[in-house]
C-alpha cells in the first residue's frame, strides 16, 4: 500500500476525532492482519459494527467489476469498502480527507499492494487519472461537489457507483432527541428528487438496498421490487427509536402503491454513467448475514437462473456442502432445480407455483378439508422418499442432547435423510410433482413431523387462513411443538453468528416481547374481571342473607318468642 500525505491540510481536516473513532483505531491495530470480525461480539455498539463488519461489503461484493480495472473511491472513511475494491481491481485510489482515519485505512489494509491511499480533501487535488469506476459512499453533505468530481475522473465507459441514504426513507422517520433536529436528517440524507437533479444529462439506473446501504441484508432493483407479504425478511437493524414499526410501514405503503417504495426506501445505490448503461440479468440479490462466517453465502437472482455464491474462502465448503445435499436428493429420486457449477449453485429459475401458493389457492376455492389433505399428501411423498427408519438410537435430539420422552421416539415418525428445510416455499409444482431449490440443511434421523412444523411455522402467507396452532391439532403433532422449537432453535444457534442475528431481530424480539407482556396483561385483566364478578357474586348472596334476616327479624314469630328468648339468656 502506498500512503500520500502529500495534499493533506490540517486545517482541512473537518472530521472530529471522537471517542468512536479512537475505539475503531484500538480495535484495528489490535487485530491487525486479522479478520476483523473477531473484533466483534455479541455487545459490541453498532458504531462499531457499521465501521467494522464484513457485512458492510455487501452493497458491492456482488457488482460485476470488470476485470483489471482501475477504481477511485471518494471518501474512504474507515475503509470499510476499500479492502473489497481492492480484491476487484487492478488499482485502487482511495482518497480520504482524515488523517486519523486515514491511520485506519492504512493500519487495516497495509498488505494491499493495489492501494494508494491519498490524504486531503479531493476538491483540491490535482488528479489528472481517469478511472474505470468511480465509488462515492454517504457523502451526502458534499454530494454535488463529489458528482462533479466523479464525472471529470471517469473514463468514457466509466461508471460512478454512488449510495445515499433517502432524506424520505421510512427509517429516517424516527423519534428525534431533544438535542437533534430535522436539519441534522437534511444533512444526511438527500431526496430521490434532489438526487436526480444532480444527475441531469447522465444515464442512471437504481438499486435499493434494506436495510439500508450500511448493512444490506438485500437489494432490489427496478425488475424487481418487495411484496406486501416478503418485506417482512428484509429488514435488520435499527439505530433509531421508531415511532412505528418499519416493516409495517412498509406493508402499508406497498399495499397502497407499490411504486411509492421508491420514494421510501432507506437508501439508493445507483449506477450513473456518461452513456446509456447496459442491463443486466440481475433480478435481486440476498446475504445470509445473521450466519457465522463458514456459512454466509449470497443469493443473486437473474431472469433465467439463481446463483449461490460463497462471501468467503470459509464458506466455499458449506458450498461443497449443499452440492452433496444435490446428489442425494437425487440418488432419492426427488426432483432438483439446483447444480453445482464452477464452485457455484445454480438454481433454474422457476415461474410455476410453489407450494405454499398452491395450497392458499386450495383454501381459497376448495376450503379447509382439501387444504388439510394436500398437506397430508405431503407428508406421504416425504415419508416415501426420505426413507422411514426404525434403528432411532442415535437420533437428532441425542445428537444436540435434547431430552426427548421415549414414548414420543415411538410416536414420530423418524427419516434418515432429514431435510429440514423442506418448507413450501421451497418446493414448486411442476406438472402435478415436487420440485425442490435451496437444500441447504440435511440432518439424520429427524422426524418427519418436525420437518412440516418448519414447513407450517415458516409458511407466513398461511397464517392469513389458518394459525399455526389450529394446523398442528389437524396434523396431530401438537404434543410436540415444545421439544420442535427446542431443536429448531438449536439448529439455528448453531449457524447464527450472535452479532448480527441481534441486530437483524432487535426489532422482532421487541414486537415479541410487547405481545408477551400484551398477553400476560389480558390475562389479568381477565383475572381480575373473573374476581371483580366473585366478589359481586358474594355481596350478592350477602345482601341476600341480610335481606332474610332483616324478613325473620320483622317477622311475627320473631316477636312473639321474644320474651322467651330473653329469658334464655338469663339462664344461661
Amino acid at each position: 500500500m502506498k500512503l500520500n500525505l502529500e495534499y493533506y491540510d490540517e486545517n482541512q481536516d473537518l472530521k472530529p476525532i471522537s471517542e468512536e473513532t479512537k475505539e475503531v483505531l484500538e480495535k484495528v491495530e489490535n487485530h491487525k492482519g486479522e479478520d476483523l470480525s473477531k473484533a466483534l461480539d455479541y455487545h459490541s455498539k453498532i458504531k462499531n459494527v457499521l465501521a467494522l463488519s464484513e457485512v458492510r461489503e455487501n452493497l458491492l461484493n456482488w457488482y460485476p467489476f470488470q476485470q483489471d480495472c482501475s477504481i477511485l473511491e471518494l471518501n474512504a472513511n474507515y475503509g470499510e469498502m476499500t479492502g473489497l475494491l481492492c480484491k476487484r481491481a487492478k488499482r485502487v485510489v482511495a482518497i480520504e480527507s482524515s488523517k486519523q482515519y486515514a491511520t485506519i485505512i492504512e493500519k487495516r489494509h497495509q498488505n494491499q499492494q493495489n492501494l494508494e491511499l491519498i490524504v486531503g480533501n479531493f476538491s483540491h487535488l490535482p488528479l489528472t487519472e481517469k478511472f474505470d469506476y468511480v465509488v462515492i459512499i454517504g457523502m451526502e453533505e458534499k454530494l454535488q461537489e463529489a458528482i462533479e468530481y466523479a464525472k471529470n475522473h471517469l473514463t468514457q465507459e466509466g461508471i460512478l457507483l454512488l449510495a445515499a441514504n433517502n432524506q424520505f426513507g421510512v427509517k429516517s422517520w424516527i423519534t428525534m432527541k431533544e438535542e437533534e433536529n430535522i436539519i441534522h436528517n437534511q444533512n444526511s440524507a438527500i431526496s430521490k428528487k434532489n438526487l436526480e437533479a444532480l444527475l441531469q444529462g447522465m444515464y442512471y439506473q437504481y438499486y435499493y438496498p434494506l436495510p439500508n446501504y450500511k448493512l444490506p441484508n438485500i437489494i432490489y432493483t427496478e425488475k424487481y421490487m418487495p411484496t406486501e407479504s416478503n418485506i417482512y425478511r428484509d429488514l435488520t437493524y435499527k439505530d433509531g427509536n421508531v415511532n412505528f414499526k418499519e416493516v409495517e410501514a412498509y406493508q402499508t405503503i406497498i399495499k397502497n402503491h407499490p411504486e411509492d417504495f421508491k420514494r421510501f426506501a432507506n437508501s439508493f445505490l445507483l449506477e450513473i454513467s456518461h452513456h446509456e448503461i447496459a442491463q443486466n440479468e440481475i433480478q435481486f440479490i440476498s446475504f445470509s448475514n445473521i450466519r457465522k462466517e463458514e456459512y454466509r453465502i449470497q443469493t443473486i437472482v437473474k431472469e433465467k437462473e439463481v446463483e449461490k455464491r460463497n462471501v468467503n474462502e470459509k464458506s466455499q465448503k458449506h458450498l461443497q456442502k449443499i452440492q452433496k445435499n444435490i446428489e442425494i436428493l437425487k440418488q432419492l429420486g426427488i426432483h432438483t432445480l439446483d447444480s453445482y457449477e464452477q464452485d457455484k449453485i445454480i438454481s433454474q429459475y422457476a415461474t410455476d407455483p410453489t407450494l405454499e401458493e398452491k395450497l392458499i389457492e386450495i383454501y381459497q376455492t376448495q376450503g379447509k378439508e382439501a387444504f388439510l389433505q394436500e398437506i397430508q399428501k405431503y407428508r406421504e411423498f416425504l415419508k416415501e422418499k426420505l426413507e422411514v427408519t426404525h434403528e432411532i438410537e442415535k437420533n437428532v435430539f441425542t445428537k444436540y442432547k435434547i431430552p426427548c420422552e421415549q414414548k414420543w421416539l415411538e410416536e414420530l415418525t423418524f427419516v434418515k435423510y432429514g431435510f429440514w428445510d423442506f418448507i413450501f416455499q421451497n418446493c414448486f409444482i411442476k406438472q402435478e410433482s415436487y420440485y425442490f431449490y435451496d437444500q441447504e440443511w440435511l440432518e439424520e434421523n429427524m422426524p418427519i413431523e418436525y420437518i412440516l412444523y418448519r414447513a407450517i411455522v415458516y409458511s407466513h402467507g398461511i397464517k392469513t387462513y389458518l394459525s399455526d396452532e389450529e394446523i398442528f391439532e389437524e396434523l396431530n403433532i401438537t404434543p410436540f411443538i415444545s421439544l420442535f422449537k427446542e431443536l429448531d432453535d438449536t439448529l439455528q444457534q448453531k449457524i447464527r453468528k450472535p452479532l448480527v442475528w441481534k441486530l437483524h431481530t432487535e426489532e422482532e424480539l421487541e414486537k415479541n416481547k410487547y405481545n408477551k407482556a400484551k398477553k400476560q396483561l389480558q390475562e389479568k385483566d381477565e383475572e381480575i374481571i373473573k374476581l371483580q364478578k366473585e366478589i359481586q357474586n358474594l355481596k350478592n348472596e350477602n345482601k341476600q342473607k341480610q335481606e332474610e334476616m332483616t324478613n325473620l327479624q320483622n317477622s311475627f314469630s320473631w316477636k312473639v318468642t321474644k320474651p322467651l328468648r330473653a329469658i334464655r339468656r338469663m339462664v344461661k
